[in-house]
């Protein structure tokens, strides 16, 4: 099979496991905490991101098995109502997704991004950014207006004082080194975002993200899905040529996350991958660990709106009214 059918096939993955997500009250909380950052990522990763991280190593090729082909396979498991995420995935990925590369790469050594960078480097030349300063710490970030509220155009770079004294660590800089996150912001855990922004503004919410995506014109697939986001992204910084036009100032960076599963724990997706906490929680029972988040990729000019663990560290991006 190439990389290229593969991606769609884990896209459509994807957009099942979401659905299975919020409307399926018969699927495995449990399995889904565990697998569903994997299978998001999976979603929008390119082909050169898989080679470099050997992410699919162990998915056989279409060309030397005479099994029933995998998109064929996942058709059917998708059009079964009883179709859940830990059957889509064992199609995908039949030896497991414990030895999936997630390390990524030294961005001194490929791409373009740099945490080196200032975060001024990556800001567009022609538009006019507005200003705000967080009286906590005196630190400025730029803003911009769009959709009728103030948005940061930077990811929030607040240390968490309340958390600090906990022996559970909440936030961090990419591979917990200070000066990645003058560059980059600092990546929060879903409970500590509730509470990070400045005073007067706030954690967007599922539905501040789907009125931005609407105020820069993106086409909505699906709930889940929006066409010609590149837009947000900044007009430099992405690797594989993934960087967009920053029309509106947004200025989305590729900043990574930090994750956690039962059996990884590390960094991940820098240079290739913007993941931005929303307020809103998951539907029913999974709403306990998932929470919605709008992801940027590489790859491609799409947006996904969709669920990720609470416990793994996202950017923050502030928003007011």
């Amino acid at each position: 099979m190439s990389l290229k059918k593969l991606q769609i096939l884990v896209a459509s993955a994807l957009t099942v496991a979401a659905f299975m997500a919020c409307d399926n009250a018969s699927s495995s909380p449990e399995g889904l905490n565990d697998d569903l950052s994997v299978v998001e990522k999976s979603g929008g990763v390119n082909a050169s991101t898989l080679q470099s991280q050997n992410a699919v190593a162990d998915v056989p090729d279409a060309s030397e098995t005479t099994a029933v082909p995998v998109e064929n396979q996942i058709e059917a498991q998708s059009a079964n109502d009883s179709a859940s995420l830990d059957s889509i995935m064992d199609i995908l990925f039949p030896n497991g997704i414990d030895g999936i590369d997630t390390a990524r790469h030294d961005p001194d050594s490929v791409g373009v991004w740099h945490f080196y960078d200032s975060k001024e480097s990556h800001m567009n030349p022609a538009f006019a950014y507005g200003e705000m300063t967080d009286p906590r710490d005196g630190k400025a970030y730029k803003t911009t207006q769009i959709g009728g509220k103030t948005w940061m155009a930077e990811n929030l770079n607040y240390f968490d004082i309340e958390g600090a004294a906990s022996s559970i660590k909440n936030d961090w800089c990419y591979w917990d080194k200070p000066e990645n996150c003058e560059s980059a912001g600092r990546l929060y855990t879903w409970k500590v975002a509730q509470r990070i922004c400045p005073e007067g503004w706030r954690l967007p919410t599922n539905e501040d993200w789907t009125a931005l995506l609407k105020a820069v014109a993106a086409d909505s697939v699906n709930e889940i899905l929006w066409k010609g986001a590149g837009k947000l992204k900044s007009v430099n910084g992405w690797e594989n040529d993934g960087s967009g036009t920053d029309d509106f100032g947004f200025t989305a960076l590729p900043a990574g996350m930090k994750f956690t599963t039962r059996t990884q724990d590390g960094f991940t997706y820098h240079g290739c991958s913007s993941l931005m906490w929303a307020a809103t929680e998951a539907d029913g029972g999974a709403a306990d660990t998932l929470a919605y988040h709008m992801y940027l990729d590489c790859s491609n000019d799409n947006a996904i709106v969709n669920t990720v663990r609470k416990i793994n560290g996202l950017s923050v991006r502030c928003v007011k009214d």
